[in-house]
């Protein structure tokens, strides 16, 4: 007679130390981390990069390095250099060190793709989770590309924290799916914003948030503009509004307790926010915590321009570096040093333009100054050596800087430039109009 194991006796199966767990990692593996708060901690990391000398050729890929650990150190991993090398698909201060010394390799994705690419990429998966319940494993804070690269992946390691907050959605996986447990309990890290938006920040917010009505459902990242744009939201008065996003934005709970966020006008998952991933406070973790009305889904069905196009109204922001001529918008790299990602941009402005009664809003000041102190206009005649083209030019819609809002999604090319040129700081509006003339005219 067929005897089962219960799921108890699963997990404990595959429970394990950290040392014993990176010992599944050979030679010339893909590695790959959860995204953000979904990755492994120092705890599982520093015990893989202890095999230094054992193993070669180790490529780890990761996302959105949040806690500082040796692996960020250029230092320490030039040393190991014949082991582990170290790939990413975002840059932050953590590893932009590392990609100045030209140590780090760059993974391009659009998030709505993410899970595809690194499903078929990493062939071990580490990530950080909830304590199983009932033979299900939940993902906790992020969701994003786990799903996909656990299920692609021939090793996974699972660091179970019982101090994630377990979030609801498509975020659950079955024991059966991981292949090593190691508990290990550690705080989460806590994100508060740095600092009051400056009088800059609040002039393009207020240019943004001239551009949203109420009932519209928004897509937004994180930092000091986003929270300008939510104060005068709620000082506009707002109501109804949805959001479906990538990221919850920080000042989610107020917005949802003073009756700003309802999300009762969505037609898809209406009275739910919407994201795949979470970073903030206390007050976030403790509001996502079991709350059926925040649910995660993957970004290949958050971010999928077609899913986007069906929610009426949506509404994208998002910064960017540069902006040419064309309205080709540059988020990624600026004079060859690589700043930001791709992410899901270009998913969200898409699905934005497509919507019915919706609008893509790319948001970047209008100068930004040099290492040597020059100040340039980020609006330009064509975009700067060794950038990346992020948003191409037949998707850009609105453009706004602190000077105003460019709406560029009907214009030819010569009035375009003109729109550009009216939204760029004073002081470069001459000379972009003579290159403008001398390019387009």
């Amino acid at each position: 007679m067929r005897t089962y194991m219960s799921w108890q006796d699963e997990y404990k199966s595959k429970l394990m130390t950290a040392e014993e767990a990176v010992k599944k990692v050979k030679s010339n593996d893909v590695v790959g981390f959860g995204l953000s708060l979904g990755a492994p901690t120092a705890h599982l990391v520093d015990a893989l990069l202890a095999r230094a000398g054992e193993v070669t050729g180790v490529r780890i890929l990761d996302a959105v390095p949040i806690r500082p650990m040796k692996l960020y150190d250029p230092d320490f991993m030039n040393g190991i250099r014949e082991s582990f090398t170290y790939s990413s698909l975002l840059y932050n201060p953590l590893n932009r060190k590392l990609a100045q010394g030209k140590n780090v390799d760059y993974q391009s994705v659009n998030s709505s793709d993410a899970g595809e690419r690194m499903g078929r990429v990493c062939n071990v998966a580490m990530v950080c989770v909830c304590r199983p319940e009932a033979g299900m494993v939940n993902l906790g804070l992020t969701n994003f590309f786990s799903p996909e690269m656990i299920r692609g992946a021939e090793i996974v390691i699972a660091e179970v924290n019982d101090q994630m907050p377990m979030v609801y959605g498509d975020n659950w996986m079955p024991i059966s799916e991981f292949d090593c447990f190691v508990e290990h309990s550690s705080p989460i890290p806590e994100f508060k914003r740095k600092g009051e938006p400056s009088h800059l920040e609040f002039a393009i917010a207020a240019n943004v948030a001239s551009l949203i009505r109420d009932g519209d459902c928004l897509q937004m990242g994180i930092g000091t503009l986003p929270e300008a744009i939510i104060r005068l939201l709620r000082d506009k008065g707002k109501k109804d509004l949805g959001v479906h996003t990538e990221m919850f934005p920080m000042g989610l709970p107020h917005l949802v307790r003073e009756g700003i966020v309802t999300n009762k006008l969505k037609k898809i998952h209406t009275g739910k926010t919407v994201a795949s991933f979470c970073m903030g406070d206390h007050d976030m973790y403790e509001f996502v915590t079991r709350n059926p009305d925040c649910v995660f889904y993957p970004t290949s069905y958050i971010n999928a321009p077609h899913l986007l196009r069906e929610i009426d109204n949506l509404v994208s922001i998002n910064m960017d570096l540069e902006c040419d001529f064309m309205g080709q918008l540059n988020a990624e790299r600026v004079d060859f040093r690589m700043v930001g990602a791709a992410g899901g941009q270009l998913d969200f402005v898409i699905g934005a333009a497509w919507s019915n009664g919706g609008r893509a809003v790319n948001v970047l000041p209008s100068t930004r100054t040099l290492k040597s102190g020059q100040v340039v206009s980020t609006i330009v005649p064509q975009l700067s050596p060794g950038s990346h083209v992020i948003v191409p030019h037949m998707y850009s819609q609105f453009v706004v800087t602190e000077h105003g809002i460019a709406d560029l999604y009907y214009k030819s090319m010569r009035e375009r430039a003109d729109a550009l040129i009216a939204i760029a700081h004073p002081d470069f509006r001459a000379e972009l109009k003579k290159e403008a003339k001398r390019i387009l005219y």
